[in-house]
């Protein structure tokens, strides 16, 4: 019996060298300091402040209102792993960089926007991270492979199967002749 469990072990640990890497729809961590009534997120392209857009102080949280505020607004795409058919533009995301109160301290990619969002009566120039999920698909990262832990498991009760089989066979093989 020692030497199938030697050989149950060895299969086992081959299995789980060569077995594939485990994957997963992560996104990195969420935005920080992000301006008044926007709130820190992450996608596929990465973290940023979204705004928190409304249209009356009702589409706010309790102790927020809603604000004609000037921010440089551009976009992020979101896609991550998606099918080459698929419309990326269905992916992209509003991505506050700034304020620009006198409009003109925006570049290029995210141009000065009048958007109405929620501001908290307290809001210091900024708002935390709530963990939103800002419409991106995020998954959760896993350490290992389950699928190469079962693999090693079932190649390792297939090598002790055959091994006692075979020996059944010597046995019935060896009473056979007696």
């Amino acid at each position: 019996m020692g030497r199938a469990w030697f050989a149950l072990g060895f299969v086992g640990m081959i299995v789980t060298l060569f077995a594939a890497e485990a994957r997963a729809d992560v996104v990195g961590p969420d935005a920080e300091d992000c301006t008044a009534g926007t709130e820190g997120t992450s996608c596929h392209g990465g973290p940023f402040c979204r705004p928190l857009e409304c249209m009356a102080d009702t589409d706010c949280d309790t102790g927020s209102t809603c604000k004609a505020l000037a921010l440089c607004a551009g976009t992020v795409s979101c896609a991550g792993n998606v099918p080459p058919d698929a419309d990326l533009t269905q992916y992209q995301r509003t991505k506050i960089e700034g304020t620009c109160p006198n409009g003109n301290e925006c570049d290029a990619d995210a141009p000065c926007k009048t958007l109405k969002v929620c501001v908290s009566n307290d809001a210091g120039g900024s708002s935390s991270s709530s963990g939103s999920d800002g419409g991106c698909a995020c998954g959760e990262a896993r350490g290992a492979s389950t699928g190469a832990g079962l693999g090693a498991i079932a190649c390792g009760l297939g090598v002790a199967v055959m091994i006692s089989a075979r020996r059944r066979q010597g046995r019935a093989s060896r009473q056979r002749r007696a």
